[in-house]
């Protein structure tokens, strides 16, 4: 069917449909007295309650498309720039004090990093600290909230030493990352983010400032930041836990982490090249390469990432699938899809490749060993060496994540997570299965593809992501392609089926707190929900931080048309609660 441009809805009337979407004044002005006191703190020239500066903290991050499609968007009362940890622990007090709830930001990668469903929250913008001291002979690195991941990786590299650059992009920030997921294809060499956080300044929700490992009694200083907490339960289990409270349990301002040796004059090495978004990292080194290997089953696939983690040989694996290669030969979206066209199911059901990054980290004799057990392993399971470039566009420090939205201008990461590579496995073949017999359409069609995989900690976890492309103009409710129905599918897909599966596999997917509920996977997980409401009951009695995070996809929920949702809603209501007011 050919395609029908529809005329767009007039001003008027978009801004008709968003006041009969929102349930809140769209400004709001703070006390006289709060603000005098916040500016008193930072001084008047990084504290502003202008509307044009408000209005650039609105709707921002992954996801946003869940806040802005059903009008819960707002911007902040106002929005301070603290620079040290003490201003940020005084705004805090300051917020409990007039009961005036906090966001804190920094990169604002993700939508619960600014202001949803109320317009009376305090912007913690904390871009100005941006502190960062390499200890290059004990391999750790201080930095402050606003270190982004391409600074603080290129100077690993100045000092020959590299670090995970999170598949967000490098414009996300290493602290924020580290109190959330903090993944990335390194965490095959370097371990999970707890292995690799240490010592942290924590301030609580309700401004007290708390130090851990061995900054606890003392100044936080790189030279003390050298080890983090003991094993077992301890601090970091409350500030970050599994998948972290997105702001709901104070702000970490400090933290030092682990970091890597590499090899020598990385910088010459690794050399940055082009112009965004044709820009990648050059290796100008033979000891730094990649290797795809073409298997000939999907069992021989798994195999294969079961024997190279056994080995411990190289710094990262992962499937490749159909649609990452295509993006990567696409001009542009119509580029796309004129080539995406022409892939069919069994294209999908016959192609098995492993991407493997070999480094030598010590010397050529470590890169040729490696080299030779590969060979070895693709023999082993009847692989085929294929040609790859000697760059890189986003492991190592690039960001080129706006290529992910190439094909629709919109996509969701409904799974992802860390278990078993056998989880791993079973999860995304479900999934697969799932999306293209019962969403294909109105999804763009995958064809059964299992998600894109790696191995963890030399196997011993593994990472699953599994994208899923919308059509953004159908989930708009502002655009004249809105289709109520189109959104029923989209929600329904990532809020209650995506969960499900996982229950029945066992996969911990770490993305409630932001896109699917808490209270529809809690139950399904030993009703951890239930742990999640008594600390913050005990930590933010006030309820200031943050919120409603972690609870935004159970409001969401909430706000969306009656006859979508109905398990979520039902859970909602009679699942085992702690005491909690954040619902309320």
């Amino acid at each position: 069917m050919a395609y029908k441009e529809k005329p767009m809805l007039s001003t008027e009337e978009m801004k008709e449909k968003l006041r009969q979407l929102r349930t809140q004044p769209y400004w709001w002005d703070m006390p006289e007295e709060a603000y005098k006191e916040l500016e008193e703190v930072v001084g008047p020239d990084k504290i502003s309650r202008e509307k044009v500066v408000r209005q650039a903290y609105v709707g921002r991050g992954y996801a946003r498309e869940l806040i802005w499609f059903s009008g819960q968007a707002y911007p902040p009362c106002c929005v301070i720039q603290p620079e040290t940890t003490e201003e940020v622990a005084a705004i805090v007090r300051i917020c409990n004090k007039y009961h005036l709830p906090f966001n804190p930001c920094s990169s604002q990668w993700a939508y619960n990093a600014n202001p949803r469903f109320r317009p009376d929250q305090v912007q913690i913008d904390l871009q100005r600290m941006q502190g960062m001291e390499i200890d290059k002979k004990n391999l750790y690195a201080k930095v402050e909230a606003g270190v982004r991941y391409g600074h603080f990786c290129q100077a690993c590299f100045d000092n020959d030493c590299y670090f995970i650059n999170t598949g967000g992009g490098s414009a996300s920030c290493v602290i924020a990352n580290h109190t959330v997921w903090g993944c990335s294809p390194f965490n095959y060499r370097m371990g999970n983010p707890e292995r690799r956080v240490m010592a942290v300044t924590w301030v609580t929700p309700e401004g007290d400032i708390v130090r851990t490992g061995s900054w606890a009694g003392r100044e936080t200083t790189a030279e003390n930041g050298f080890w983090g907490d003991g094993l077992g339960p301890n601090l970091n289990g409350i500030w970050r836990g599994h998948i972290g409270w997105f702001g709901a349990m104070g702000i970490v301002t400090e933290m030092t982490v682990k970091i890597f040796p590499f090899i020598e004059n990385a910088k010459e090495a690794m050399v940055p090249e082009g112009v965004t978004p044709d820009s990648h990292t050059a290796f100008k080194t033979n000891r730094v390469a990649w290797q795809n290997i073409r298997l000939p089953s999907r069992k021989a696939l798994e195999d294969f990432m079961y024997a190279f983690s056994h080995c411990q040989i190289g710094a990262a694996i992962t499937k490749v699938p159909v649609f990452w290669r295509v993006i990567a030969k696409a001009k542009d979206k119509e580029d796309f899809w004129e080539r995406w066209s022409g892939v069919t199911k069994e294209d999908i059901d016959n192609f098995h490749m492993a991407r493997v990054l070999l480094i030598g980290f010590t010397n050529e004799k470590q890169m040729e060993y490696e080299r030779a057990v590969l060979d070895e392993l693709r023999q082993e399971f009847g692989g085929e060496f294929t040609r790859t470039k000697p760059s890189d566009e986003s492991w190592f420090k690039n960001a080129d994540t706006s290529g992910m939205w190439m094909m629709t201008n919109g996509y969701s990461s409904c799974e992802a997570g860390q278990e078993c590579l056998r989880c791993t496995y079973e999860t995304g073949k479900k999934l697969g299965k799932l999306l293209w017999e019962k969403y294909t359409p109105p999804f763009m069609p995958e064809y059964g593809d299992p998600g894109w995989f790696q191995s963890n900690d030399f196997g011993h976890s593994s990472y699953l992501e599994f994208l899923v492309y919308m059509n953004v103009d159908k989930c708009d409710p502002l655009s004249p392609y809105y289709d109520p129905g189109y959104v029923q599918s989209m929600i329904g897909w990532y809020f209650e089926e995506t969960p499900t599966i996982d229950a029945e596999t066992g996969f911990l997917d770490f993305f409630p707190a932001s896109c699917h509920g808490i209270l529809f996977q809690g139950p399904y997980f030993s009703d951890y929900q239930v742990w999640v409401d008594r600390f913050k009951e005990e930590f933010d009695p006030r309820t200031v931080s943050n919120p409603p995070a972690p609870y935004d996809p159970e409001w969401i929920t909430e706000m969306l048309p009656p006859f979508m949702l109905n398990r979520s809603r039902r859970f909602l209501r009679t699942i085992k609660r702690g005491k909690s007011m954040l619902l309320q």
